[in-house]
């Protein structure tokens, strides 16, 4: 069974709704465990202890008129993954929303894709 707040790889979905803001709307970019994607526009999960590499992991935002500034951090195990995607509105509010990733078993019979949090506020640093 799919948990209703999830996207499988390869497919498009909604993230939660921050209160007061259109539900974000993506498309989970394929699990490839060496990083490829030929997607304009993609965002790679940037690894936590090496920003400067990228994770397995990417999505592409599908409707940008709303929501800019994609970021995304996180890290992958041989079966898991776990990170953050942040985005703001047009307004400058960013929020950020908790992803638990799993590409574990056969991917027939078994949930592949990513869960996610509920929206929350993230803050910033201003120099």
């Amino acid at each position: 069974m799919i948990p209703t707040d999830s996207i499988p790889f390869n497919g498009v979905g909604y993230l939660p709704a921050p209160s007061g803001h259109p539900a974000p709307q993506i498309y989970l970019c394929p699990y490839h465990p060496v990083f490829e994607t030929g997607s304009k526009g993609a965002v790679a999960f940037r690894d936590e202890d090496d920003e400067s590499k990228n994770t397995p992991y990417t999505f592409t935002p599908m409707k940008p008129q709303y929501w800019n500034s994609w970021t995304a951090v996180g890290w992958e195990d041989c079966e898991v993954g776990h990170g953050w995607i942040s985005a703001c509105t047009p307004d400058g509010e960013r929020f950020s929303w908790e992803v638990r990733l799993q590409h574990d078993g056969n991917p027939r019979l078994e949930f592949w894709g990513a869960c996610f949090g509920e929206a929350f506020h993230a803050l910033e640093l201003v120099e």
